[in-house]
């Protein structure tokens, strides 16, 4: 099984309010490297709602997990996006007379012929007639996924000069009041078959109309039909991490807008460590094999400690008797202590009463050589007093023991109660972003 990204890397940009941003780095004389991320409601590969313009809507909480990762049809389109429209009936004769998948994906060429950073990408893009909008959605299909934007550039000029309208907003507004999800922006799709196991995962918040995402597709998959287990921490203004999300709305006659916004700064919620978070000379993510897709998506086994007391120290033998005989080498072990779910995110206590990874322990997972180590609390006991102190970059130790071996964390899991499986699929993405440290992740389990 091969993952594939079809994402467009979210970095700085002529068109777009959204961008990454560095909020620690060692040039600078921090402690330690740490990406954020500044989300302005669209921009790069991103996912909409019906709720974003529509009101009465729902939002993309609203939508369940299989209308965002399974089963997809790829129609490729590209002969007839040569003539600059593709028209319903150039899909209709594409996808026959049968129903379509929940997800399915339009491709037109574009995006691999035209560069996102360039003003021909909007330009020259074909256009899709916004009447295909509806007959997907009369055909079985809850999301659809397209190699272009649909976004249209207002300019801020005094005299309105060097605005870009896009045709392509009237096929969004169609798709959305047919009830339907739209990723616009990937790429690569040259790179996959007709039929994929997508994985588009919005990453997670609370009224959210519009998320940045990162598609992967699985060239291969067991079954048609699997379960699907949400483990993500969703975002929210916090008291610890440097996080400020808020919702813009605006309703007029002929205008709705109910759009979430944020500025997050530094590792909190779900998201994943390359080993430079914390070590100078550490890998990066891009130097991770794939990007880390081949490091965050695959089995997984979990290690059920969500009945220890809290806080405990989590030891090698607590491990070696939960665990000894079943952990395989080469895959992700997740330790399960249910912080989140007993404690609340929020809490101050979700610090001060975590348990947290002995040496010991880390030199048991290290042992068995995992592809990355997934955990629902903060590894390092000294993390507990982050909310009083300044704690420097050499006092993680557990941290540094494990990257120092190669392995990356995945952080901030949730709800793993309800897995009943010890193994199972963990499909963890990472947005693609110019960040070096880690990224913010959606992350799922897959019960094949």
């Amino acid at each position: 099984m091969e993952y594939v990204s079809l994402s467009q890397t979210i970095e700085a940009h002529w068109f777009w309010d959204t961008f990454p941003l560095v909020s620690q780095s060692y040039e600078d004389g921090d402690e330690f490297q740490e990406f954020g991320l500044r989300w302005a409601g669209k921009g790069f590969t991103y996912t909409s709602s019906p709720g974003w313009h529509f009101p009465n809507k729902p939002l993309l909480e609203d939508f369940n997990l299989d209308n965002f990762a399974g089963v997809a049809k790829v129609i490729d389109l590209t002969d007839r996006a040569k003539s600059g429209f593709i028209t319903a009936g150039d899909f209709t004769d594409k996808i026959g007379l049968g129903p379509l998948p929940k997800i399915t994906i339009l491709k037109t060429g574009h995006s691999d012929e035209i560069p996102l950073r360039r003003r021909e990408y909007w330009t020259q893009a074909p256009q899709i007639a916004p009447a295909i909008a509806e007959i997907a959605a009369e055909r079985g299909v809850s999301h659809i996924l397209i190699d272009l934007s649909c976004d249209s550039f207002e300019s801020r000029r005094k005299d309105f000069t060097q605005g870009i309208y896009n045709p392509n907003s009237e096929f969004r507004n169609r798709a959305h009041v047919s009830g339907l999800i739209l990723t616009e922006n990937l790429c690569d799709l040259s790179k996959v078959a007709s039929e994929i196991f997508i994985l588009c995962l919005p990453i997670k918040g609370e009224g959210m109309s519009t998320s940045p995402v990162r598609p992967v597709a699985l060239t291969s998959w067991p079954s048609q039909n699997p379960s699907l287990y949400d483990v993500s921490t969703p975002i929210l203004n916090h008291w610890r991490w440097r996080m400020e999300t808020w919702r813009v709305q605006t309703t007029k006659a002929d205008y709705h807008i109910d759009q979430t916004e944020y500025i997050q700064s530094g590792h909190a919620f779900t998201h994943c460590d390359a080993p430079r978070h914390m070590e100078r000379e550490g890998a990066t993510i891009q130097e991770l094999p794939n990007m880390g897709l081949d490091l965050f998506i695959g089995n997984a086994q979990i290690i059920d400690l969500s009945d220890i007391e809290l806080p405990s120290p989590v030891t090698a033998d607590l491990l070696e008797s939960r665990a000894g005989n079943y952990i395989k080498p080469n895959q992700r072990i997740i330790l399960r202590s249910d912080l989140t779910n007993r404690l609340g995110y929020k809490s101050t206590r979700w610090h001060t009463h975590a348990p947290n990874l002995e040496l010991s322990a880390a030199n048991w997972l290290i042992d068995k050589n995992p592809d990355a180590i997934c955990l629902d609390f903060p590894q390092d006991y000294i993390a507990r007093e982050m909310p009083g102190r300044h704690v420097f970059n050499h006092e993680f130790e557990i941290h540094h023991k494990i990257f120092q071996a190669g392995i990356p964390f995945i952080e901030d899991f949730k709800d793993l109660g309800q897995i009943s499986k010890k193994d199972v699929f963990l499909a963890a993405v990472p947005l693609k972003m110019t960040c070096v440290d880690g990224a913010p992740m959606r992350a799922i389990v897959i019960d094949w």
